[in-house]
């Protein structure tokens, strides 16, 4: 759930809306629309095949696709030349330091403080502050 805040976050858009992603694998994980029903960017969390993918760009404008955890390197190692081809695709590596930091901000009721500067995004509840700097795959 945390990654997903993430990414809503990274994205910079105030009007993204949760997807049916994880029930539906056509619809993303979240996602922007715009007015006449258009998918402008399609965002996605984790490490998906390639034909999901590739059926999300012909569906969206962009598509964003953040991967984490312990085996991100090797997922990314092993799609990377099939992804190639997807010029609307960007991949961003969350650090699994990173994803770990994000848990204690995960609440049953939250209230999460952004700023995005420079490349780093800095999350605060009050309490606890994470820095997460996402590398940039593709």
């Amino acid at each position: 759930m945390q990654a997903h805040q993430l990414q809503s976050i990274c994205a910079g858009d105030g009007t993204l809306a949760f997807g049916a992603g994880l029930s539906d694998p056509n619809e993303p994980d979240v996602w922007l629309r715009d007015f006449p029903g258009r998918t402008r960017l399609w965002l996605e969390v984790g490490q998906p095949e390639d034909k999901p993918l590739s059926k999300a760009c012909s569906k969206a404008d962009a598509v964003m696709l953040y991967a984490f955890g312990p085996a991100a390197d090797i997922w990314w190692r092993a799609i990377e030349s099939k992804l190639s081809r997807l010029k609307s695709l960007q991949v961003w590596r969350i650090s699994s330091a990173s994803a770990q930091a994000l848990i204690p901000l995960a609440q049953r009721s939250m209230a999460l403080q952004a700023t995005v500067q420079e490349g780093v995004l800095m999350l605060g509840d009050g309490t606890h502050n994470v820095d997460i700097e996402p590398l940039r795959w593709k």
